[in-house]
């Protein structure tokens, strides 16, 4: 605990004036040398992506210039005992709720400085194609974790034609196969349940999408996490790379490791009446925000 109450000390420097591309101009543009002016195509084929780690080092003096005194990680030894199960051969889940677009590099961030930047290379990150085709270079920022891309249902029940619709879900199709085939292979598939950043003032923003549960039912064992504090607030009508960052305490909350069909079993009692799908959307919201207390 000692060690997070004096990291990051010399942040309390008020940042330049700017949205994100103007303030850490430098490391984006470094992390764009490394990668083409556009991102691939979302296809089956592509649905697997490994992090190209030479970037982390960009991300991390982001995730560092913008984090206060008392950031940290709280329960890291339960996401190193998740990992270790993972290693072990079982299929194992980490849930999150979501604030910002450096939720996850602010991960890999506060792992590498407790020296732990191991378990961040175990995870595998669950991402929304959106992710691929926002405008600007969002897309670039997303190659520093390894993730697989899914079409979620926000974006099926837009309007796609035909054929975009049958590539969406063979794209899933595909996912699904990665998933299923890495998941006992060491490594530990990271979610966010909301599928999107939390936005102050709309309370969907703040609940889970029925499909989490289709992803937890395929796991052996989840870990759930809180995190408290955002340095990339969301903002309502511009890109990643306009948002305005700011300075924050930010810290990581995970509770113990869970076995998961108990976990949704445990789900479907509290909410009686409800089907599996909702009940466990329910829950899974309701255990996180707990952590933050």
């Amino acid at each position: 605990m000692d060690l997070w109450r004096t990291m990051y000390e010399e942040n309390r420097a008020p940042l330049p004036a700017g949205d994100f591309s103007t303030v850490f101009a430098p490391q984006l543009a470094a992390i764009a040398r490394a990668f083409p002016s556009r991102a691939p195509d979302t296809t089956p084929d592509h649905v697997l992506t490994w992090a190209t780690t030479n970037i982390q080092p960009y991300l991390a003096e982001v995730c560092r210039r913008l984090l206060l005194p008392g950031s940290g990680i709280e329960g890291g030894e339960h996401l190193e005992a998740l990992i270790k199960r993972a290693r072990d051969g079982h299929a194992c889940m980490l849930c999150l709720n979501h604030r910002s677009n450096l939720d996850v590099p602010t991960l890999c961030t506060l792992l590498a400085d407790a020296g732990q930047g191991e378990l961040f290379e175990q995870l595998i990150w669950i991402a929304g194609r959106k992710l691929y085709e926002d405008v600007g270079r969002t897309w670039t920022l997303v190659q520093a974790c390894n993730h697989v891309l899914v079409s979620p249902r926000s974006w099926l029940h837009a309007e796609h034609t035909e054929e975009e619709l049958h590539q969406a879900h063979q794209l899933n199709i595909a996912a699904h196969r990665v998933i299923h085939d890495l998941r006992h292979r060491g490594y530990a598939f990271a979610l966010f349940p909301s599928a999107t950043r939390l936005r102050p003032g709309d309370a969907s923003t703040a609940e889970a999408i029925e499909e989490t549960d289709s992803y937890l039912k395929h796991f052996e064992f989840m870990l759930l996490g809180h995190i408290d504090g955002c340095t990339m607030p969301v903002s309502k009508d511009r890109d990643m790379l306009h948002e305005t960052p700011r300075l924050d305490r930010v810290r990581y909350r995970f509770g113990r490791v869970e076995p998961t069909q108990q976990w949704r079993e445990t789900a479907a009692r509290r909410h009686l009446g409800c089907d599996q799908k909702t009940a466990s959307a329910l829950a899974i919201m309701e255990d996180i925000q707990a952590l933050s207390h």
